[in-house]
């Protein structure tokens, strides 16, 4: 065998053990994410198709937790007159007597003013007390579901704008629940 050949034999092993590789490491990290997606999404009370988030709400520093309770994203929320204002996008289990998520209820008129807005939409505004920071937080009632989305402290944000928030929503696709919930460094148990 001439050199040429030689030369011409390991280039063409080369490529194909390259091309071979490349295939196995995307094969490897498609199921890899599949592995992730599942451990991630174990604990939430409705299937992945059941599931909302905001539209455009996958951008750097968006976070989102999904428990048995339900999803919570914390993201920055475009206002009408362009301010990015810190907010927690929430789509959980309601109580059975309110309709509201675990925890929050408008027994208390000195913590919390709560407005019936029709449509199965809620404002409540809590005050700053000994147990809570102020806050305003917008709640939809949507089936076995409740929307719900809460700015922390001072900066106002306008009904309309959490309306929207709560409005325009889309099922997630695996890549971006992936993107919300899966942490640096998360590995499952079999990673």
């Amino acid at each position: 065998m001439s050199r040429r050949q030689i030369i011409l034999v390991a280039l063409v092993l080369v490529v194909v053990g390259g091309l071979g590789y490349a295939g196995l490491r995307t094969e490897y990290h498609r199921a890899k994410d599949q592995r992730d997606l599942a451990d991630l999404t174990r604990s939430s009370p409705w299937p992945r198709e059941h599931l909302l988030i905001p539209d455009g709400v996958t951008r750097p520093g968006t976070v989102g937790w999904l428990d048995h309770g339900g999803l919570d994203i914390a993201y920055p929320l475009r206002t009408a007159d362009g301010r990015a204002v810190p907010v927690l996008w929430r789509l959980r289990v309601p109580q059975p007597a309110t309709g509201l998520p675990d925890g929050v209820h408008c027994d208390t008129p000195r913590v919390r003013t709560c407005t019936d807005l029709a449509g199965g939409s809620t404002l409540v505004v809590t005050h700053d007390s000994d147990n809570s920071d102020p806050s305003t937080a917008l709640y939809r009632k949507d089936g076995s579901r409740v929307r719900a989305i809460e700015v922390q402290g001072p900066d106002p944000v306008g009904v309309d704008d959490l309306s929207a928030a709560l409005s325009s929503v889309h099922p997630p696709s695996d890549a971006e629940l992936l993107d919300l919930l899966r942490r640096d460094g998360y590995q499952t148990d079999w990673s």
